[in-house]
């Protein structure tokens, strides 16, 4: 039987700690070696006896330096996870290309088995002879990891662990209270998986509670004390094994068992006796679909992480340029220092009456810190002239919700930015600029940000008056209900100002 320790494979970062290997005491003989501290290359050459090393040199004009670079690399940029996707997808052009290029890679280093296997997996896939690869892919696969263990344990100071491929090795359950169906899962499977035994469904679960999590359950159906519908239900149960794959073992070859088996979560059946090839077959296929669901989650959190957090980066770095237009277009005005960031925080507090959502008051909240950027076209002598407007002047300041509006239009990412700039001018009964609009003609953000921008204006310090009281302030937007003011925007900011009892919202 297949030493079980020998087959254990880890993540390559691991191996250099955890390496077995037969008859050499090898793990003794790594931990002694320190690679790149000895200087000495012939000796760590040596060490990979599992390899033509003399061929491996030729091929890197015999220098010893240059081919351990090459042997690192080629644990570095193995080719597994490929290989094993294009199989599962049946890829067979693809899985050419990933043998062709473990064929090569093998010649390099002196891997002159593997190099074999691989060339005539190679041929296979060129001919898309199926049966041929199904019987052959798992063998190639174990030459490989056992190649890419053996080097990663005398070379773990050249190889960059954390650029390596993973190399996965299962580990099964197998669960049956007959000491010889155990006996031959262990036989058939042994070479391939680690396989860990247990003879009932307490000394099962004893396990799992002391920390053995395997990947698959191989579980017979009638055991006494505890059948195998006992013990699935409870794995199903427990958050923490739920995801574990179950197959089924059972003499029992009536559909209603199978039923019942997939409605308790079983991924297959298996029939006793044990077929080894059909058993190898089975098994090889699960878990190979099992870890490549593993891998594509994990890659799909990954990739969803990565874009939230560009997400977020790209919002706050929007949130900073708008920010700082707004704060260029205030600077233009002396006297209105933060009239743009309060008329944003009253306007949110409008949208947020009317039951906004966060993106929607979001894009308000852009509108309104924008809403007055059309006055960067407006020269600075009219902006801040402290008499009175000629009707010239004033015209001139009534091209600003134009020149925003077509700086903003080409905005399309946020819903009505452009509409906040263009018509916040726009009055309800029709009287006010650039268009003339009347009512619901006017976008909806638009008519909030009217009444915050006016609320602004008449709250804050002017060249030619001070900010007026509460009630005036008040009693001016009630008086222009229906007029300049939607009635029920302007009837909201009328109770956000009562609301107000220590007049906080002002300058």
């Amino acid at each position: 039987m297949t030493n079980v320790a020998n087959k254990v494979i880890y993540n390559v970062g691991d191996l250099y700690e955890n390496s077995l290997h037969d008859g050499d005491n090898m793990e003794h003989d790594v931990r002694q070696f320190d690679g790149e501290n000895t200087g000495d290359t012939g000796e760590i050459i040596k060490k990979l006896s599992f390899l033509n090393t003399k061929e491996g040199l030729q091929q890197c004009m015999d220098d010893a330096d240059f081919y351990l670079d090459i042997v690192s690399t080629y644990v570095e940029d193995n080719v597994l996870n490929d290989m094993q996707t294009c199989y599962l997808g049946n890829d067979w052009a693809g899985y050419r290309v990933k043998v062709h290029a473990l064929k090569s890679s093998s010649a390099y280093i002196g891997a002159e088995e593997l190099r074999a296997k691989a060339k005539r997996m190679e041929d296979a896939a060129k001919q898309e002879d199926v049966e041929y690869i199904n019987m052959n892919h798992h063998p190639l696969v174990a030459m490989y990891e056992d190649i890419l263990r053996n080097i990663a344990a005398v070379l773990p100071k050249r190889i960059n662990f954390e650029g390596s491929s993973p190399i996965k090795q299962f580990t099964i359950s197998v669960v049956d209270d007959s000491r010889l169906n155990r006996q031959v899962v262990e036989e058939v499977l042994s070479s391939t998986y680690n396989i860990k035994e247990a003879a009932s469904g307490q000394e099962f679960f004893q396990q799992l509670e002391e920390g053995f999590l395997p990947d698959l359950v191989l579980l017979d159906v009638h055991m006494p004390r505890e059948t195998g519908h006992d013990i699935i239900g409870k794995l199903k149960d427990d958050e923490r094994y739920a995801h574990i794959p179950v197959v089924f073992m059972t003499h029992d070859n009536d559909l209603s068992t199978e039923l019942q088996g997939f409605k308790e979560g079983a991924v297959d059946f298996i029939t006793k006796p044990l077929n080894p090839s059909l058993l190898l077959a089975r098994i090889n296929r699960i878990l190979d679909l099992y870890y490549l669901q593993s891998k594509l989650q994990e890659e799909v959190q990954i990739r969803t992480q990565a874009i939230v957090e560009k997400t977020q980066q790209m919002t706050v770095m929007f949130e900073q340029i708008i920010q700082a237009l707004a704060n260029t277009i205030d600077a233009k005005d002396k006297y209105t220092k933060g009239h743009s960031d309060r008329v944003a925080k009253y306007s949110v507090m409008i949208g947020s009456q009317l039951g906004y959502t966060e993106m929607q008051l979001m894009h308000l909240k852009y509108a309104a810190l924008l809403h007055d950027i059309g006055k960067i076209g407006v020269p600075d002598g009219i902006i801040n002239k402290t008499g009175p407007l000629t009707d010239e002047e004033f015209e001139i300041i009534k091209t600003h919700p134009v020149i925003g509006g077509d700086i903003l239009k080409t905005i399309t990412s946020v819903e009505d930015i452009y509409n906040g700039a263009m018509y916040h001018h726009e009055h309800y009964d029709g009287t006010g600029y650039p268009k003339g609009l009347a009512g619901k003609e006017i976008p909806e953000m638009a008519r909030i940000i009217n009444v915050a921008d006016s609320y602004d204006a008449m709250t804050s310090r002017r060249s030619y008056r001070d900010r007026l009281e509460q009630h005036v302030v008040r009693g001016e937007i009630a008086r222009g209900l229906d007029t300049q003011f939607d009635p029920i925007i302007g009837s909201l900011m009328l109770q956000i100002i009562d609301e107000d009892t220590e007049f906080t919202l002002h300058e």
